[in-house]
């Protein structure tokens, strides 16, 4: 079985069965998920990174230290590159310019968030979140934990993640499947919600 066979068939199981309770669950207000928060809470400026965002990549676990925010908050060149993708794109329908754009984002993002004084730094994780964050449509947060699920190949690799989530987002059943799940985040994030709350059972 190829690694996208594998990446549908594990996430055919994570959208059937008891899928609408567990997302469900995720977006209870009255509980302790990051749920709609992520996107919702303010201010989330399309062209801009702000501590907000930050905060936001928090309820998802992910480190933000002292010295990646003020780094990201203080760099110039990252917002040039924010600016530079497409706000309007899903993930199905983006092109190799809309996703080289985006990795020219997010690899900023991944230099910004290491740690100069570390012998070996290579954070992924909350940069892939906050780039979520500020593209929701277009860029998964694919953590460890829904990498292993899907089961995404070693070594690390971006743009070969996004193109696996590409082919699922465009498949007729699973965008079928998301759209039937109880919330209203953009249908990626919907996506990565039952992966997640489904890898962690």
């Amino acid at each position: 079985m190829d690694e996208f066979a594998r990446a549908r068939a594990a996430t055919l199981d994570a959208l059937t069965g008891d899928a609408a309770s567990r997302v469900a669950g995720y977006y209870d207000l009255d509980g302790n998920f990051a749920g709609g928060s992520f996107l919702a809470i303010g201010p989330n400026v399309p062209t801009e990174v702000a501590a907000a965002d930050l905060f936001a990549v928090t309820l998802l676990n992910a480190d933000v230290g002292a010295g990646a925010a003020r780094r990201v908050l203080a760099d110039e060149q990252l917002v040039l590159d924010l600016q530079a993708v497409p706000t309007d794109v899903d993930l199905e329908d983006a092109d190799d310019g809309v996703l080289d754009a985006a990795a020219r984002f997010y690899e900023t993002l991944r230099r910004l968030f290491v740690d100069p004084r570390a012998v070996r730094s290579d954070p992924w994780v909350a940069p892939a979140k906050l780039a979520a964050r500020k593209r929701p449509r277009l860029l998964p947060v694919r953590d460890g934990l829904v990498r292993q699920y899907l089961g995404m190949q070693r070594p690390y690799s971006y743009r070969r993640d996004w193109k696996i989530f590409q082919q699922l987002m465009r498949d007729e059943l699973i965008r079928g499947l998301v759209g039937d799940l109880p919330a209203d985040d953009p249908a990626l994030r919907v996506l990565d919600v039952a992966l997640w709350t489904r890898a962690r059972q």
